[in-house]
Formats: structure tokens, C-alpha cells, sequence
């Protein structure tokens, strides 16, 4: 990952308008956070910050390939993503209850774009991920396969094993008062 301070800005000193950052994200980025599902990547991050009087507007577009598991054959894949997304961070004093809003304090001297990067890198990626057609590993498919019909069968003999009625003895007597009952 790089050094903190280069995803930290400081906006202070600069001037009301656009200015343009740009950032490549690879591995060490995502080792950082932990149970993280990014493997690897290779992103290529620009974010546009705007300044205004009471304002900074943060636009974010991101291009690459994140390394990912498959959720069906549990190999690594890279999958492509790109996008765009855009925070607003507001000179206020109190908490707005808006997640695409961050209120920072007038005093304030910069901004941290680690955690929004790291957020909007990884809701680029779909909730299910999936190799492409074709693609999974057809040997740990059968693996897999295999061990599920093993642990089914082995689900099926306990289950008819464990069908026998319960004795009296066994009953909790709270129940069996219940039976007593019409």
C-alpha cells in the first residue's frame, strides 16, 4: 500500500476549482484491510476534487481487474471492473445522515481517501462472483459434487436412524402432561 499520507489531501492550501489525483491500486492496497475478498488487483483509480467555499466534491472513477474467488469452484480469478461514484464532503458541525455526505469540521486541514477508494473499489464487484462460462475448474467441481453426495447419504442413514418415537421415559414431563389433556 502506499504511504498513508498519499491518499491523505490536503485541501486546504489548495485553490477554490478541479484538481485531478491519480492513483494505481494493486495488492498491498487491500492487504491492508482485514477479511477483505480481494486477492489481487490492478486498478487504476482518478478521483477529481472539486473545492468550493463550504464544499468538496470528490469524483471518483476506477478501471482495472480485481482478483477475486469463484464462488462455484473456489479458484481465483481476475474479474474486470470499472465505474464511478461521487462523495460530497460538507464543512458542518454535526453528523447528516447520508452516506454519500461526510461532514468535516472547519478546522479541518485535509481528507483520508483510503476508506472511500477501498469502498467503492470493492462495490464494484458483484455479490456473486463466477467464472465465465467454461472457465471453473472442473476437478474441484467434482470434488465438490463428491463430498455432497457423500455428506446427503450420510444425512439420509441418520435421519431414518433417528426416526424412532421417543419413549415415555424420554418425554419431558411437561409434555406428557399435556397428553392428558382433551
Amino acid at each position: 500500500m502506499r504511504k498513508k499520507s498519499e491518499y491523505v489531501i490536503g485541501f486546504s492550501s489548495l485553490l477554490d476549482g478541479k484538481h485531478e489525483f491519480n492513483y494505481k491500486i494493486g495488492n498491498e492496497f487491500f492487504e491492508h484491510f482485514e477479511l477483505s475478498e480481494v486477492e489481487g488487483a490492478d486498478l487504476t483509480v482518478d478521483l477529481l476534487l472539486e473545492k468550493k467555499p463550504n464544499m468538496l466534491i470528490a469524483s471518483f472513477k476506477a478501471e482495472g481487474i480485481m482478483k477475486v474467488m469463484c464462488d462455484k469452484c473456489t479458484d481465483s480469478f481476475n474479474y474486470p471492473v470499472a465505474g464511478e461514484d461521487e462523495i460530497i464532503y460538507k464543512f458542518a458541525e454535526e453528523e447528516l445522515d447520508d452516506e454519500k455526505i461526510i461532514c468535516i469540521l472547519p478546522n479541518e486541514i485535509e481528507i483520508d481517501i483510503t476508506i472511500p477508494i477501498y469502498e467503492f473499489a470493492t462495490l464494484l464487484l458483484p455479490s456473486r462472483r463466477i467464472h465465465p462460462e467454461g472457465e471453473c475448474n472442473e476437478e474441484m467441481l467434482k470434488e465438490i459434487d463428491n463430498y455432497l453426495m457423500v455428506e446427503s447419504d450420510n444425512e439420509e442413514q441418520e435421519t431414518d436412524n433417528d426416526r424412532e418415537e421417543p419413549t415415555d421415559s424420554e418425554i419431558d414431563p411437561r409434555w406428557s402432561q399435556l397428553k392428558n389433556l382433551k
